[in-house]
């Protein structure tokens, strides 16, 4: 699963994003904030879930997706020049996706490159397949 999450002054650009790899993201299963969720839908993808927006606890809500090991990759097309009022909510989205190291892209051609990588090896990972990179000395994994 990937989550899609994307500030408000972001989703024009998370709007040609979809619309660029639309055929890419319907081999995927797809969960995202609500505002996002409504997105995916006018492309005629449909999400598995919809968490509350970002400020309502939607990250949390992903974050805890990720926890629980439903989701592999969040995309998030993050505003870098507004000050959020949640932005501790973002970061510990960033921590958790550090922590269970799963892919974590915050702009369009991060997220272009992963769900590419991630489009490539599909057929493996519905066979169950987890990229296995080593970390380096003296690091472990913290979970």
């Amino acid at each position: 699963t990937i989550a899609l999450v994307a500030h408000d002054k972001m989703k024009a650009m998370m709007r040609k994003f979809v619309r660029v790899h639309l055929e890419m993201l319907r081999d995927f299963q797809l969960t995202g904030t609500g505002t996002t969720c409504k997105l995916l839908r006018e492309f005629g993808l449909e999400p598995i879930g919809s968490t509350e927006s970002g400020p309502l606890g939607g990250d949390q809500q992903i974050g805890a997706m990720v926890v629980a090991g439903d989701v592999q990759a969040v995309l998030f097309f993050r505003d870098p020049l507004s000050s959020h009022a949640h932005i501790a909510d973002i970061e510990a989205l960033r921590r958790v996706a550090d922590c269970y190291q799963i892919y974590f892209a915050s702009n369009y051609r991060a997220s272009s490159a992963i769900l590419s990588f991630m489009h490539g090896n599909l057929k493996a990972w519905a066979a169950g397949f987890r990229p296995s990179v080593p970390l380096p000395d003296g690091m472990t994994d913290l979970v």
